[in-house]
């Protein structure tokens, strides 16, 4: 059967053809497909460490600095659950830095007095307290802080999740949006319910073409939009649908304080 295909395609039997030649290994690619599957795993990492489930999409995405990335972004977009990605050259623009009090210089300067300095430390906004300090005037509980009562560090903005790959003698950093938004709640909410209806589904022993007839409930959940809804019908091929709001019966699911209940049937 290969020699007939082969012959037909080149005229000339698939045993008297050479031996393939090998091209040249593409060192560049195989190192950012490594990068791009090292982002892909941090930024797993991110949302888990932020608590923020697999099906609730991120509004944006940011790689800054490293190689150029641009073409695998909707890559990295889809297997992160984000809407869409971008390059961003400043890390500064989701990051400041924090004031945090060195224990044992402040320790041995203030004594029992420590408890209230590090209160006041903790209670002060940080790009002051750096500025007096850098002007030499900052007390807090009548001590004289100096930058030797303190050390910085760098954390994330209010709303962005952040984490650093190495490279080489460089640095990637990816960052996710954690904000939300009645659109994100609701892609969200519509890709749970989904994904336990399609699990119905196959416990129905359903055919891809086949069609069900759905009805869900929803209690204490987010918005779910007209778009999203229809999503849900489309990608359950439900020819018969109803969404209510309140308590049901059927099947159920809890997800971030909402209660789901769905009932699917063969239509």
């Amino acid at each position: 059967m290969s020699d007939s295909i082969h012959r037909n395609l080149e005229g000339e039997s698939v045993h008297m053809a050479n031996w393939p030649e090998a091209g040249e290994v593409d060192s560049e690619i195989i190192e950012t497909m490594a990068l791009v599957r090292e982002l892909a795993e941090t930024g797993r990492r991110i949302r888990v460490d932020a608590d923020r489930r697999q099906r609730l999409p991120c509004a944006e995405g940011w790689i800054v600095s490293g190689p150029d990335l641009s073409a695998y972004h909707e890559i990295l977009a889809e297997e992160l659950n984000v809407e869409v990605i971008s390059l961003e050259e400043d890390l500064d623009r989701f990051q400041k830095v924090e004031v945090v009090p060195n224990r044992r210089s402040l320790g041995a300067k203030c004594r029992q007095d420590l408890p209230a300095v590090l209160q006041g430390i903790a209670d002060g906004d940080s790009e002051a307290m750096l500025a007096s300090i850098e002007d030499g005037n900052l007390t807090i509980a009548g001590y004289e802080i100096s930058k030797d009562d303190i050390e910085l560090r760098r954390v994330e903005r209010e709303g962005f999740a952040a984490q650093t790959v190495q490279i080489a003698n460089s640095s990637v950093s990816l960052v996710l949006d954690m904000s939300d938004s009645p659109e994100l709640l609701s892609k969200g909410l519509a890709r749970d319910i989904t994904r336990r209806i399609q699990a119905a589904r196959k416990d129905l022993d359903l055919a891809i073409e086949d069609t069900i007839s759905l009805e869900v409930w929803m209690k204490d959940a987010p918005e779910l939009f007209e778009e999203d809804t229809n999503w849900i019908i489309t990608e359950t091929r439900a020819s018969n649908s109803v969404f209510n709001i309140g308590e049901g019966d059927g099947e159920s699911f809890e997800v971030d304080g909402a209660t789901i209940w769905y009932k699917v049937t063969r239509s």
